[in-house]
This record gives C-alpha cells, structure tokens and sequence, in this order.
C-alpha cells in the first residue's frame, strides 16, 4: 500500500472514531420528573385528596403530639372565627335597630299635622339618604358575614386534616423530593455520559381538581411481598400504578418549586439573550435598550429561574 492511500485509510478510520465518539458523548436525554416524582418513597404518605402529606412524612415530629397541637390549634383558630361571625351578626342587628328607630321618628314626625310642600320635599330627601346610607353598610356587613361564614365552613373542612401536613410543609416535602430527584439525575447522568437530558413531563399543567386514583404507593412499598403471592399481583399493581401515573395534573397542586418543571435539567445553552439582540440589531435599537435587556436577563431572570 502506497503512502497516499495509507492516509487515506487513516483518516477513514479517524472521522468514524470521532464519529463514533462524538455519538456517543452527544446523545439527547429526558426524564420524566413527574413521574419520578410521584413514585418517590416519600409520596406513599401523600393523600391525593387534601393533596398534603400525612404527618408521618415529617422527619423528626412526633406524630401524636403534632397531632395534638393541631386540633388544639384548629380549635383556636375556629372559635376566632366564631367570635368575628357573632361579632358580625351583633353589627347587623344593631344597624337594623337604629335605622328603624330614626325611620319610625322621621314618619311619627312627617304625621303630625300638615306639611308644607318644602317640608315634604326636606323629608324625601332625608328619608332618601337615610335609606341609602343603610343599604350600603347592611349590604357591606351581608358580604362580610356571608365570607365569614364560608371561612368556617373552609375551616371545618380543614378540620379533617389535622393529621396532615401545612400546605406549606407540604411544598418544602415536594422540594427535598425534587432534591433527590436532581441528585439522582446527576448520578445517572455520570454514568450515560449524555450531553443533553430535558424534562419530558415539563410541560403538564398543574391543576386544582379532585384525584381520582387512589394512592397505591403505602401497599407496594410496605406490602409487596404480600402482593406477589397472588397470582395476579403484578398485574393489579400495575392497573394502579397506571391510574396513579395518570393523576400527574393534579397531585402536584401544592408544588410551586419551579424545578418541576424545568425544560432543560443537563447541558445546553440558553440562545433568548442572542436572539433578541440580533432582532434589536436589525431593527437598529440602541446600544442602551440592548445592554439593558442583556443585563435585565442575565441578572434578574436568570436569578428569578435559579
């Protein structure tokens, strides 16, 4: 073999290694964090409908003397509300009482004897206003009840949950979970070697409705072994964890860590910034407007999405 055609060879063999590597340093990657999410052990203490976790889930809390301090806590803030609705309903009779007592007086008055057609027209006017003014504060005190009212029936609701988690507690829950779901992403992502991995659920809409599906999670974590026994077991399982799967939409309510959702979890890089400057550019905005709008994205937004 001559030396041209020898370098020919090596450099056949050389771009199908870097081929080669190139394929395999620069494969694309998704993970589906909502369902990561709602298969993490911590989600087998999650009620799907008041979409908090049960006090269990709390590391370092006494179950029973959390749960204690909140019924003592409910009770608290339940007769609170109590005493605003008395409080309330106290004003409305009270209004009520004076109106009829001035619109008994203005009428008592306005009978005796005969009333010159100024003093017809004074007393219109003053009976007018008084009208108006009481049907202002009545109807204003109507809505403050009726809202007090619906504040208590809220709160009695609530009082289902006292051995559930705040809603707040509940968020911070949801975080460490996404903790241990970024962590795990970087590990796996050590291993692949992918140059890109993207978020294939970043794009559900979280919504305030009713769960449909029960929580099968408790059973297999703590029961499995049990469930294998019959014959059926995988299958049953697997209908629920269907079910539970499909529920991602929902169970998530209370979640506002913005990493839930994040499109872009490994590698790329992130062209907005660019790509208006190069529009700026054409349509000739100053240089002011342009490093401002740079300066506004890598400094603020930027902080906003961290």
């Amino acid at each position: 073999m001559n030396a041209k055609k020898l370098l020919l060879v090596i450099l056949m063999l050389l771009t199908i290694l870097c081929y080669q590597s190139y394929a395999e340093t620069s494969q694309f990657g998704y993970v589906n964090i909502a369902n990561v999410m709602l298969l993490h052990p911590t989600m087998k203490h999650f009620d799907p409908i008041s979409k908090r976790f049960k006090i269990e889930a709390l590391k370092g809390v006494d179950t029973n003397q959390r749960l204690e301090e909140n019924k003592l806590n409910y009770q608290k803030n339940l007769n609170k509300l109590e005493d605003e609705l008395k409080a309330l309903e106290a004003k409305r009779v009270e209004i009520e009482e004076v109106y009829l007592e001035r619109s008994e007086h203005m009428i008592s008055n306005a009978l005796q004897g005969n009333m010159s057609e100024g003093d017809r027209k004074d007393y219109e006017e003053k009976r007018a206003k008084l009208d108006l003014e009481y049907s202002k504060e009545a109807d204003n005190l109507r809505l403050k009840i009726l809202y007090a009212k619906k504040r208590i029936e809220s709160y009695e609701t609530n009082a289902l949950y006292t051995g559930y988690a705040s809603q707040g507690e509940t968020n911070k829950l949801f975080s460490l979970m996404l903790d241990d779901v970024y962590e795990a992403i970087k590990a796996v992502n050590k291993r692949k070697n992918l140059s890109f991995v993207f978020n294939s659920s970043s794009e559900i809409g979280f919504e305030d409705g009713n769960v449909a599906a029960q929580n099968c999670l408790e059973e297999f974590f703590d029961n499995f072994k049990e469930t294998l026994a019959n014959p059926d077991g995988k299958v049953v399982t697997a209908a629920a964890f269907k079910s539970w799967l499909d529920e991602k939409n929902t169970v998530f309510w209370n979640c506002s860590d913005k990493r839930m959702s994040t499109f872009v979890l490994v590698g790329g890089v992130d062209l907005t910034v660019d790509v208006i400057d190069y529009i700026y550019e054409k349509y000739k905005i100053g240089k002011e407007q342009r490093e401002f709008v740079k300066e506004y994205f890598e400094k603020i937004v930027k902080n906003q999405d961290n």
